[in-house]
């Protein structure tokens, strides 16, 4: 079979030429990129000339820019918590200078002019430590707080008032953008508030209809967790949904939306009530749904019911919003009376009339510029109250009425533990009787007062020894143990000590009667225990000359340097940490910057060696092009 030959087709000029200049500019273009890459250093000018790369590059370059910030916040931290190291180490040479003098001081070698003499050192220690908590770095008080009004501590020469607060600075310091702190408030260093006078009364608020159900601690103790609840009356079911309910009156709603018209929801004050509302009363059944706890914790969970269900107590906690007259159940009594507050000279009798809700009464509270502030202890049953200025007794007392008991925060009550007396120190006694009343028919009591735990024990082995002859009894002011003497003579009331025992002057009976009553001090002081006020009783000590309270001041000394360089050893830890964030961030900078050049940066070898070969491709094309273009007519026919 014959071969047909194929015709092939002239390839025209012009294609030959349109084929040529693509090439040309194919050539032109890589040259032109090769160029930009020797000159720039990069692989690519554009997202659009390589999409992935340019993407992880965006990655790497924004990864780049957090770390960068994190390391200039390193910067900043490490060189704050310098400052605080020094600045707590100077703190801690000062008052060890100080216990030092303390032991100078009780030795039976020195004099009272030299104790004295002792006392204006100590003043310039005070000045230094407190001119070390006012420490500051780049206009930041490092022991503050999140306090932002100016210095936080200040000493007036009767005390040091801590204007700060617990609050702690943190920065992002780690890659993840976890935060720190990095300073130290001085609460924790200094000890520069008190302990509270802790309320000792349950303020137990009623349960109103607008009482949320997420402050209540529920029926089981573990708040109320939101569900679905099923009804079973007379065969019938009823669900309710009560998920997004968000108070009691809400619940109350729903239940009696969906509950037949023989059942009914109420609130009573204490929780929800579930009652016949006349007519026929069947047995009826209460339960969860799908595995919930709703019922259970607003303590409506029943088998059968065949009368009105029990109310369980919901327990609500106290917030800000809780109404005064909601205290104590509804039936507290209203704010119209007043309460005393001592702190060291300063005094206030503060009027609380007015006050409707529990943040009123702790704003008047606050407000009174003494030193003290309140606020809802963190049990939401009562109020507590802290001393602010160390060296400084708090005590809070009657005025005019029974406020401060109905409140719970009198610093001295019946049930007020003997141990917890004059600072923690407690009522030293000794063998056999410890305080002697005299009585003005001439009478001597002898009270021996091992055995007692509490300040109303004391009262009843007093009125026990004393048989009628005279009353013993808190003081309804709240000052401390009143004494009234039943008998009528030419002698005078009075309290003293017997065997050597302190007993009588830590119950606050060293005082004078005046006329038939002996009104005791107040022995439930609140005090800072921290450095200031160790350096305070140590001044105090030496002013007075008094043995006794440099012993104290020492022990006080002995037990704040321990938590002192406690805290000290954790900001070192906590420094150490911060060191190592910053070398691993160094590493995590290198390994990123590592990974963007491999991604963005060009191969300068690599380009070069591909530059010339476009510029060799891009030569030959030319000499090609130069052949092809400069053919005659005779010439391309020939060919």
């Amino acid at each position: 079979m014959p071969v047909i030959p194929i015709n092939a087709a002239r390839v025209s000029n012009h294609l030959r030429t349109f084929s040529l200049l693509q090439v040309s500019r194919q050539n032109q273009v890589g040259l032109f990129r090769a160029q930009n890459q020797i000159a720039t250093g990069l692989k690519f000018q554009s997202a659009s000339e390589d999409p992935a790369a340019a993407n992880a590059a965006n990655v790497f370059d924004r990864r780049l820019e957090s770390m960068g910030q994190v390391k200039k916040n390193l910067q900043s931290v490490n060189a704050a918590m310098g400052s605080v190291e020094g600045a707590m180490a100077e703190a801690i040479e000062l008052l060890t200078e100080a216990k030092n003098i303390n032991l100078e001081a009780i030795g039976d070698s020195s004099s009272t002019a030299e104790r004295q003499a002792l006392m204006t050192v100590v003043d310039r220690i005070i000045e230094q430590m407190v001119s070390v908590g006012n420490r500051q770095h780049l206009n930041q008080y490092l022991f503050a707080g999140d306090y932002g009004g100016g210095r936080p501590f200040e000493w007036d020469g009767e005390g040091v008032i801590y204007r700060g607060d617990a609050g702690l600075t943190e920065a992002i310091v780690d890659s993840s953008l976890q935060e720190d702190s990095f300073t130290v408030p001085g609460t924790n260093f200094f000890n520069a508030i008190s302990s509270e006078v802790r309320g000792i009364v349950d303020l137990d608020p009623r349960l109103t209809n607008d009482t949320r159900l997420q402050d209540l601690r529920g029926a089981a103790g573990q708040g109320i967790r939101n569900g679905a609840v099923r009804f079973v009356v007379a065969g019938a079911e009823y669900a309710v949904d009560l998920t997004g309910a968000e108070t009691i009156g809400d619940v109350v709603d729903r239940l009696n939306a969906a509950l037949p018209q023989e059942l009914a929801a109420a609130n009573d004050g204490r929780g929800i009530a579930i009652g016949y509302t006349g007519g026929a009363t069947p047995a009826f059944t209460i339960a969860d749904v799908g595995g919930g706890n709703m019922a259970r914790d607003l303590g409506i969970h029943t088998n059968g019911a065949s009368g009105p269900l029990a109310t369980a107590d919901l327990d609500p906690v106290m917030t800000l919003r809780t109404r005064v007259s909601d205290l104590r159940a509804g039936v507290a009594a209203q704010l119209g009376e007043g309460i005393t507050i001592e702190n060291g000279s300063r005094s206030v009798q503060l009027d609380l009339s007015g006050a409707e809700t529990l943040e009123d009464v702790l704003n008047r509270i606050n407000s009174t510029d003494i030193g003290v502030f309140a606020q809802i202890g963190a049990d939401g049953r009562t109020i507590n109250v802290r001393n602010r200025i160390s060296g400084s007794a708090l005590r809070i007392s009657e005025w005019n009425g029974t406020l401060a008991e109905t409140l719970g925060i009198r610093s001295i009550a019946s049930a007020t533990p003997l141990a917890a007396l004059n600072d923690g120190r407690g009522v030293e006694t000794v063998a056999g009787a410890d305080v002697r009343i005299s009585t003005a028919n001439g009478g001597v009591f002898d009270i021996d007062l091992d055995g007692t735990m509490t300040l109303q024990d004391v009262v009843d082995r007093m009125n026990t020894a004393a048989g009628g002859s005279f009353t013993a009894s808190l003081s309804p002011g709240g000052d401390g143990i009143e004494i009234l003497d039943n008998t009528a003579g030419a002698g005078t009331l009075r309290a003293e000590s017997v065997n050597g025992s302190f007993a009588y002057e830590d119950l606050g009976l060293d005082v004078a009667a005046v006329g038939n009553v002996l009104t005791g001090r107040n022995v439930n002081p609140i005090f800072v225990d921290g450095a200031f006020s160790a350096l305070i009783e140590l001044r105090n000590g030496l002013a007075n000359d008094d043995r006794r309270m440099l012993q104290r001041a020492g022990e006080r000394m002995e037990r704040v340097l321990g938590d002192m360089l406690e805290v000290q050893g954790q900001a070192a830890a906590q420094a150490k940490k911060m060191e190592d964030r910053s070398e691993r961030l160094e590493n995590e900078l290198t390994a990123t910057q590592v990974m963007m050049s491999e991604v963005r940066d060009a191969d300068l070898t690599e380009v070069i060696v591909k530059f010339q070969q476009m510029q060799t491709a891009l030569q030959a094309n030319y000499q090609a092009a130069s052949r092809i273009l400069d053919l005659n007519l005779l010439e391309f026919l020939g060919r």
